[in-house]
């Protein structure tokens, strides 16, 4: 049996499925969510003003980036 993959929205990196974080952010009056990576998760987490903890929406918790600035966005921004 194989197991799932994802490939991740911010480093474009496959990974197993079990292993997808969910990000969550504002942008304007719209909830943004992103699947990433452990290693992308911690980069954003780090550049982040506030994470709050919240209910994902695959996964049983997600973080949710609260007022961060520019970081948000240069951490989701494109691929080289």
């Amino acid at each position: 049996m194989t197991e799932e993959t994802f490939v991740c929205e911010r480093c474009g990196r496959d990974g197993p499925r079990r292993q997808v974080k969910e990000v969550m952010y504002e942008e304007g009056k719209d909830r943004v969510k992103k699947n990433v990576c452990p290693e992308c998760l911690d980069e954003i987490m780090n550049r982040s003003e506030r994470v709050k903890g919240i209910a994902g929406q695959e996964k049983r918790a997600a973080v949710h980036i609260v007022g961060s600035g520019d970081g948000l966005r240069e951490s989701f921004g494109t691929r080289d």
